[in-house]
């Protein structure tokens, strides 16, 4: 069962916190397109897949169906700003508007079979965030996986410029900056660069506020992965130069297992010889996310 849905969402604070109600002026009624896949029958729980920075959900639909045909409901949301979503392209006001939009996502996930154990997964930036996510929300979801996190964001953020140029160019919260995320340095799977750099959706925008908040958000997890309280598996690619493993490898300890995969660079499930990938993540969430 595959399902397309929009969320309607609250308006954001310029902090990520929830304004003070839904809108339907022009550009302040948020939707929120999530790709829900299912297979008939009670799920034997939830997971919800968080996609990179420019990303989209859409591009994870074959691993989302590797887990439904196991019996798991999974849930791909585009964030705000990305894929098929509304909202500024690359923006994000804060780290409480990705808090409740995977809340969002998940609730309506288990609409149908509520009381499901949920669990996440998370690819590069998403990764970060779900980590945050899991020290800013805990006691929500079981337990996750997360691939490639972006721990030392260096996206090409605006910066003001000084005099005349800066006196016409006003620098704000969603003026855009780069991400800086090829298809050659994302995986080495040839067919999987062709299909990136078509896909419409992928976009290399990132705006100020958002990198602002990708930064808080990894300053956060470095200073207190202990704290979390779920298990979690990370894994990394040995290759990967958009995200350093050795970044992951100091989170090790407590509830966090990391593990660096060789020959893989930085988008996990979309390089060559991810199948074998896969089938470890479903085995891992299958043993740690069930009551």
């Amino acid at each position: 069962m595959r399902s397309d849905t929009n969320l309607e969402l609250r308006e954001s604070n310029p902090d990520g916190t929830a304004g003070s109600g839904l809108s339907h002026t022009a550009g302040g009624m948020f939707l929120l397109h999530v790709l829900e896949i299912a297979e008939e029958g009670e799920p034997r729980g939830g997971v919800t897949v968080v996609h990179d920075a420019g990303d989209h959900g859409g591009r994870y639909e074959d691993f989302a169906e590797h887990l439904s045909k196991s019996g798991w409901a999974v849930s791909l949301p585009d964030l705000r700003g990305h894929g098929s979503s509304e909202g500024a392209r690359g923006h994000c006001a804060g780290s409480p508007e990705i808090v409740r939009d995977l809340n969002d996502s998940q609730d309506h996930l288990t609409i149908f079979a509520p009381g499901i154990p949920l669990g996440l997964v998370g690819q590069g930036l998403g990764g970060l965030h779900v980590l945050n996510y899991l020290l800013e929300n805990p006691g929500r979801v079981l337990g996750a996986v997360v691939l490639s996190p972006v721990l030392r964001p260096a996206f090409d953020l605006p910066v003001k410029k000084g005099g005349l140029a800066g006196m016409f160019k006003k620098v704000g919260p969603e003026s855009p900056g780069s991400i800086g995320f090829s298809a050659e340095k994302m995986t080495s799977d040839a067919g999987a660069q062709v299909a990136l750099r078509s896909d419409s959706l992928v976009h290399d925008v990132i705006t100020l506020r958002a990198g602002e908040v990708a930064e808080q958000a990894a300053e956060n997890v470095r200073s207190r992965a202990g704290e979390i309280s779920v298990p979690v598996l990370i894994l990394h690619g040995a290759n990967d130069t958009l995200a350093d493993p050795a970044d992951s490898q100091a989170l090790a300890g407590g509830n966090i297992e990391v593990r660096v995969v060789d020959g893989m660079q930085h988008d996990l499930l979309h390089e060559s010889g991810s199948d074998a990938l896969r089938e470890e993540i479903r085995e891992w969430l299958e043993a740690k996310i069930r009551f």
